[in-house]
C-alpha cells in the first residue's frame, strides 16, 4: 500500500509539473506555433516579436508579427499586423477544440507592390497560400502530429480594423501612395468543421487580407499597372502622349517629355 501511494504521489508531481511547465511556456509555444505554420502557409518568413497570455484572466496579446514579402519583391514584408489582442475561453484550455472568444488585430500595415514584370505580391502570396493547402484528405491526415489529434480552435469573433495599405509601383519609380483598409470582421471560424487548425487560421484570414487590400488598390487606379512590364507600360505611355500632342511625329522633344510626365502623374 506505501508503494501505491508514493507511486501515486510522484504521478501527481509529474502532472502539476507538467501543467506548471506548459504554463509557464506557454507563450513561447504559441509564438512558435505562430511562425511555424503562419511560415508554412504563406512560404515566406513569418516572425512575432512578443507573446503574453495570461490563463487566469484568459487574455493574451501577440506584438511584433511580421509576414515577409515573396521572393521578388522589394520590401522586407508583406504584412505588419500591429497589435494584437485576444480573449480566450477558458473553460475550453482543456479541452479540443480551444475556443477563442475574440481575436482583434489593430492598425496592421500592409505593402502592396507590382514589380517590373506587372505582377503584384499579393497575387504572389494568395498563390503560395493556394499551394499550401492540401490537395486531399489523405495529405491533410498525414499532416498530423505523429503522437495524437491536432490541435484545432474555433474563433468566435476576429476583427482587422484601422489598417492602412502603401503601395509601390516600379512602372512609377520611386513614387508612393497609401489608402485606408476597410474593417474586416469574421465570425464563428471554425465553428461547423468542430474546429479548424493553425493553418487554416493563418490561410482563413491571409485570405481575408488580401482581398481587403486588392479591393482597396483596385479602388486607387493600381489596375492598369497589372500584367504589363515596365517597356509596355512606355511604349503605351509615349502612344499617348503622341496622341495627345496630336499624333505630330514632328513634336519636340520638351513637348514630348512633359506630356510623358503628365500621364504617370509626376
Amino acid at each position: 500500500m506505501k508503494k501505491v501511494l508514493i507511486g501515486v504521489a510522484v504521478l501527481l508531481l509529474i502532472v502539476v509539473g507538467a501543467v506548471l511547465y506548459v504554463g509557464s511556456n506557454l507563450d513561447g509555444i504559441i509564438k512558435t506555433a505562430i511562425e511555424t505554420y503562419g511560415s508554412k502557409a504563406t512560404q515566406t518568413q513569418v516572425s512575432v516579436a512578443d507573446v503574453k497570455i495570461n490563463l487566469q484572466d484568459g487574455a493574451g496579446s501577440i506584438s511584433g508579427l511580421n509576414v515577409g514579402n515573396p521572393k521578388g519583391f522589394t520590401d522586407a514584408n508583406i504584412f505588419q499586423l500591429g497589435a494584437i489582442r485576444t480573449k480566450i475561453d477558458t473553460k475550453s484550455l482543456t479541452g479540443n477544440p480551444i475556443v477563442i472568444d475574440e481575436l482583434v488585430i489593430s492598425a496592421p500595415q500592409v505593402f502592396y507592390e507590382i514589380d517590373k514584370s506587372g505582377a503584384s505580391n499579393v497575387d504572389a502570396l494568395k498563390r503560395n497560400l493556394q499551394a499550401s493547402m492540401p490537395a486531399s484528405s489523405s495529405e491533410a491526415k498525414a499532416e498530423k502530429p505523429a503522437g495524437g489529434e491536432e490541435m484545432k480552435m474555433v474563433i468566435r469573433r476576429l476583427v482587422v480594423e484601422g489598417g492602412q495599405a502603401g503601395m509601390r509601383i516600379a512602372a512609377l519609380g520611386d513614387k508612393q501612395q497609401s489608402v485606408r483598409l476597410p474593417r474586416i470582421e469574421l465570425t464563428d471560424i471554425g465553428k461547423k468543421s468542430g474546429g479548424a487548425t493553425a493553418l487554416e487560421v493563418a490561410q482563413l484570414l491571409s485570405d481575408a487580407m488580401l482581398k481587403n487590400v486588392k479591393g482597396a488598390v483596385m479602388g486607387a487606379g493600381v489596375q492598369q499597372y497589372l500584367g504589363k512590364s515596365v517597356d509596355e507600360l512606355k511604349q503605351n505611355l509615349q502612344k499617348g502622349a503622341l496622341d495627345k500632342l496630336g499624333g505630330a511625329a514632328g513634336g519636340s522633344g520638351d513637348q514630348i517629355g512633359g506630356a510623358l510626365k503628365g500621364l504617370m502623374g509626376k
